[in-house]
């Protein structure tokens, strides 16, 4: 379950003010770090909410939605037939509160959901490598299980992502970027010690320490560190 703790004196502030009607928002991930987005419920009764589209897609091209927020007002916090459809329809779950209680329902879409985005860092276990190996095994390639290796092996004179490596995964170096390419940094180190996989229009998908896996541009800070690019064509 995602962790509201840090948004919940905010998001309860949201309700009160909306109430009677039910407040909405969205929990969005922008360079690694989760926010809340309080949003405009422009439904026309008080058991129900709608996003202003203009409003929510303004947000998506800012942030990567991975949550959506509302409460039902002197009422249970269990969904109703209609969150279940539109979370199923989205695809992202709903976190669905009770007010003023504010009792906590989670709510998973029934299809497939795409948990790529907003991941805790945890070393060997949700990292930039099990970033990337999740984001090409939806793409249809399988890379080997990692290696036993060591955090911080930059500093340990260690390093794990040589072109023979990589090479062994069936990818080639490349020089200039497209979709679906793996990008190698080495940031302030002598060998590679962060990757990504690049998406487009200078935006790439990566898990860096301390942060929420998210897409980001490559400017003006990563592109800095970029040292390597490889393309599969195994």
């Amino acid at each position: 379950m995602l962790n509201l703790s840090k948004f919940l004196e905010d998001i309860t502030q949201h309700f009160e003010n909306e109430y009677p009607r039910e407040g909405c928002g969205v929990i969005g991930i922008s360079k690694g770090k989760s926010f809340w987005i309080p949003c405009k419920n422009i439904a026309k009764n008080e058991e129900d909410f709608i996003f202003d589209s203009k409003e929510y897609l303004t947000i998506k091209r800012k942030y990567d939605i991975i949550a959506i927020i509302h409460s039902h007002p002197d009422a249970p916090c269990q969904p109703s037939a209609r969150d279940i459809n539109n979370c199923n329809a989205l695809g992202i779950p709903y976190y669905i509160f009770s007010y003023p209680n504010m009792d906590l329902y989670e709510l998973l879409p029934g299809k497939i959901f795409n948990p790529l985005i907003g991941r805790r860092y945890e070393f060997g276990v949700s990292d930039c490598f099990e970033a990337a190996r999740d984001w090409y095994k939806e793409a249809g390639i399988k890379l080997p299980k990692r290696e036993p290796f060591e955090d911080d092996w930059w500093l340990k004179g260690l390093d794990y992502f040589t072109e023979d490596y990589i090479n062994s995964w069936g990818f080639a170096k490349v020089t200039e970027p497209r979709k679906g390419d793996l990008l190698i940094f080495s940031v302030d180190s002598a060998v590679g010690n962060h990757c990504g996989v690049y998406l487009v229009n200078d935006i790439f998908f990566h898990h860096a320490q301390k942060r929420l896996s998210c897409r980001e541009n490559l400017y003006p800070f990563w592109i800095k560190y970029l040292t390597s690019i490889y393309r599969y064509e195994a």
